[in-house]
């Protein structure tokens, strides 16, 4: 059984340009557990200050479907 998910990108927001995209489990819990990691992995690898990397959710992904 295929499980659902959402598709998310990431921004540097200093420079507003997109890091990463990435597709989680529509589990409210699961999902923002990945989320949160994965900000925390990208923060660390890029050398970019938490606060500056958000996500958002990927609609036109979505629509693709």
């Amino acid at each position: 059984m295929i499980e659902e998910q959402k598709h998310y990108k990431f921004f540097n927001n200093e420079t507003d340009n997109v890091i990463c995209y990435i597709s989680v489990p529509t589990d409210k819990l699961r999902g923002k557990e990945v989320l949160e990691s994965t900000r925390l992995r990208l923060a660390i690898e890029n050398g970019i200050y938490i606060g500056s990397i958000y996500y958002i959710e990927d609609i036109e992904r979505e629509t693709e479907k």
